[in-house]
């Protein structure tokens, strides 16, 4: 992988490429946080072809009051996928793009969402969350070859890592930071800020969880980390000197899709992510072909089999659903009729 020599052209790649990965999975180090509410039953109609209807928990109340709710200003990021055949008896699925954030706008799940997910036979996420996630993805993200962070850095240069780590809210015990790959250093710095210790597709997945809806990954922790673990040590040491210095770009950046995504407009994150991309047209296309396109392609193959069953809940997040390689427009190529659900319905 050749590494531009602008940091502030690679740092734009990165911000933009690198949020669809499950990058909360990186805060090994926060202690997992669950809470327990209450969760009484509505009934819950779907008026789509061929649905059960059944009494669904519901962890919030459903709201009347359209001005009053909290997350997304417009309808969520919530497609209906029916089966190409319109005969058939196979029940209607559903596609969500998430984003990888604690923002408690974000977090607000519409009751669109939740009743929906509620209902499902399968929830697929792109990693599969599990107590033994963040225990497999830290053995991932060490040196297990003799070497340090400190030797390939310079003494100077890992100083500089320490503190830019402490300062965003990574303070990993020295044993960690000593024998952390550049990769998982500079990961650990450009993920956003996350103080809950939870995310979105996290409590997505312990919502199923709690209603024993089955869950299933739709990429594994090697195949997402290997994207940048199979780099060469010295462009790894490349990624993270840039993106040390660009640091104080990376809040703008992320507030800036992060209000496309509360909007609910998929064009505008579509304009805000072509806003990010790098002048370096190389670069642009090689993090796109390995982030985007080629997880798209694995991802749409691996749900074929729960979309034929159907009942089947997908959350990615919402730069896998845009465009022409994007989930979205790979459905409908295959001949699945898609809708987009209102946050109200």
């Amino acid at each position: 992988m050749k590494i531009p020599h602008s940091p502030r052209l690679l740092l734009k790649a990165l911000l933009l490429f690198l949020l669809p990965l499950q990058l909360a999975w990186t805060s090994a180090a926060i202690a997992e946080r669950t809470t327990q509410s209450a969760q009484p039953e509505i009934r819950y109609i779907d008026r789509s072809k061929g649905e059960r209807n059944r009494a669904i928990p519901v962890t919030q109340p459903v709201n009347k009051n359209k001005n009053s709710v909290a997350g997304h200003t417009d309808s969520p990021m919530l497609w209906r996928i029916e089966h190409p055949d319109p005969q058939s008896n196979i029940r209607s699925s559903y596609i969500f793009g998430t984003i990888h954030m604690d923002n408690e706008k974000v977090m607000a799940i519409p009751n669109s969402v939740l009743q929906r997910l509620y209902a499902a036979d399968t929830l697929m996420l792109e990693l599969e969350l599990n107590p033994n996630s963040s225990i497999n993805v830290l053995r991932k993200m060490l040196f297990t070859n003799g070497k340090n962070l400190e030797q390939v850095l310079g003494k100077i240069e890992f100083n500089e890592v320490s503190d830019a780590l402490a300062e965003s809210g990574n303070q990993l015990p020295v044993e960690i930071l000593s024998v952390l790959k550049p990769w998982a250093a500079m990961l650990l710095l450009i993920r956003p800020e996350n103080k809950s210790g939870t995310f979105l597709d996290k409590k997505l997945a312990e919502l199923a969880r709690s209603s024993n809806i089955r869950i299933e990954g739709l990429e594994t922790i090697d195949e997402q980390l290997s994207i940048f673990d199979d780099l060469m040590l010295e462009d790894q040491i490349k990624l993270l000197r840039s993106t040390l210095s660009t640091l104080a770009e990376k809040d703008q950046a992320y507030k800036d899709l992060l209000d496309a995504y509360l909007s609910g407009d998929l064009q505008k994150i579509v304009e805000v992510s072509l806003e990010q991309e790098p002048d370096d047209k190389d670069l642009a296309e090689l993090l796109k072909t390995r982030l985007i396109d080629n997880r798209n392609r694995k991802m749409f193959d691996r749900i074929q089999y729960r979309l034929r069953l159907g009942n089947t809940f997908i959350a990615v997040g919402t730069l896998h659903l845009p465009g022409e390689l994007g989930l979205l427009n790979k459905l409908r190529q295959a001949g699945y009729r898609l809708s987009r659900v209102g946050r109200d319905e």
